[in-house]
């Protein structure tokens, strides 16, 4: 009995459900992000201007106690403290009214107060101008990196790396530059009026910049900004800034005054070879965020590693070409961190909560200093040799503490990034993606 086999008529196949939508292939090439590299440039001067003045303001602490009569503490509050406290808000300005108003802003509060700052009558008073000149640095620094995000998406890293570059140089060159005004003039006020005429460019260069925040970080929103911190990585990142900026100010407080109780001739050349070993670091960092390789974790255990043992070495330092190879690698250590900071921070928040990310940052970074005075005890207390050197015997654990919670911080970042590429059965299943295109098959099939 032969058994006929039915013929399957041609049917066509349902649509999935849902409006018809059109499909456009736009096949014009995109234009090189590399035509905003003006932009780029912009971020190296300011950031020159910003983070490489703050880092020689430690050359102005003994002429100012020596003006005011005042005491080793309230110097390194007015001229360190004070300029380096008073940034963790300025996200919210740059939140509000974008990078243009904001660069301007910072440039003018920055360079007015350095203008005025010599002609205070008493600390006091010049703790109120460099409270100014920390405002408008924060406005700067915030609003350049962050706008770098902007004009730059796939090329973010690599630009992140090479504006950081600025800092190295002003490091290198004002130290000495600085020192030789002071003595020309026998003072330091004409110091700082030359240090303000960087400025006057910086607004200059804010001009030019139009383009506003990304439409998710257009406005500040408390809920954003509350969402930032709840990212445990996050979280500990801002733990392990806490110990590194401690370790950080107790160096810049200290390695002028170590120094000269060793009498170690040309000591502000040998703090600014930090700088010239920063930007080697940053060249090669440059080099290797660009072939996307190495992760952004790996590169901050390294710097943080580098940068933290070697500044609090400075206390087994006594000699000429001991302090050199100090601050050298100290140099590496900060370049690589200052370089690796933004597109750290981007990993684990996304670029449009890059700003909020910075404005923490700075907050942590603002509290530890003030309090690194009194963790260490020693930091601002005597200006002996002595004195500094017990300061870097107690930032060695700070440096560890720092350092262990960069580990950690790395290491739960890269397995979160590398649970996400690899989803479970759990999350395939609960994907929109694989339901959408379960019902179109469910559909073809019936």
């Amino acid at each position: 009995m032969a058994i006929e086999r039915a013929v399957r008529s041609n049917v066509r196949r349902a649509r999935p459900p849902g409006p018809r939508k059109a499909v456009f292939i736009d096949d014009t090439p995109k234009p090189s992000e590399w035509r905003n590299i003006w932009v780029a440039i912009f971020g190296f001067y300011i950031l020159f201007a910003e983070t490489g003045v703050r880092q020689v303001m430690n050359g102005f602490v003994e002429p100012v106690i020596k003006t005011y009569n005042c005491t080793k503490d309230e110097a390194d509050t007015a001229v360190l403290v004070v300029p380096m406290a008073s940034r963790p808000f300025c996200s919210i300005f740059y939140q509000r009214t974008g990078a243009r108003i904001s660069i301007i802003v910072g440039a003018v509060l920055t360079g007015g107060s350095f203008v005025v700052g010599p002609f205070c009558k008493s600390i006091y008073l010049l703790m109120l101008a460099t409270f100014g000149i920390g405002i408008g640095c924060g406005l700067m620094r915030n609003s350049i990196i962050s706008i770098q995000c902007e004009y730059f998406k796939k090329k973010r890293n690599t630009v992140m790396a090479a504006i950081s570059i600025g800092p190295g140089l002003g490091i290198f060159i004002l130290p000495s530059t600085l020192k030789w005004i002071m003595v020309k003039y026998d003072s330091w006020g004409p110091a700082w009026w030359f240090l303000s005429l960087f400025y006057v460019i910086s607004a200059i260069m804010g001009l030019f910049i139009s383009k506003q925040p990304s439409e998710q970080t257009s406005s500040f929103s408390f809920s954003s900004a509350v969402k930032v911190c709840k990212k445990v990585e996050f979280d500990l990142h801002l733990i392990a800034c806490f110990f590194a900026s401690s370790v950080t100010f107790i160096y810049l407080a200290n390695i002028l005054i170590l120094m000269e109780s060793e009498n170690i001739e040309n000591k502000e050349g040998i703090y600014g070879f930090q700088g010239l070993a920063s930007i080697v670091g940053k060249f090669v960092l440059t080099f290797v965020m660009s072939l996307n390789r190495v992760h952004n974790g790996i590169i901050m255990i390294i710097s943080y590693v580098i940068a933290q043992l070697s500044l609090s070495s400075a206390a087994f330092c006594y000699k000429f070409w001991q302090f050199r190879i100090q601050n050298a690698f100290a140099g590496i250590g900060i370049g690589l961190y200052q370089a690796c900071l933004a597109p750290f921070l981007v990993a684990i928040v996304g670029p449009s909560q890059l700003a909020y990310a910075l404005g923490f940052t700075n907050l942590i970074n603002g509290i530890s200093i003030i309090s690194g005075v009194w963790i260490s005890g020693f930091a601002s207390k005597g200006t002996t040799g002595e004195d500094a050197r017990s300061a870097f015997f107690i930032s060695i654990w700070l440096g560890i503490a720092a350092i262990v919670m960069s580990v950690v911080t790395s290491f739960l970042l890269m397995a979160r990034e590398k649970h996400k590429r690899k989803p479970s059965m759990k999350q395939m299943k609960h994907s929109p993606e694989l339901n959408a295109l379960t019902n179109i098959t469910s559909v073809e099939n019936s």
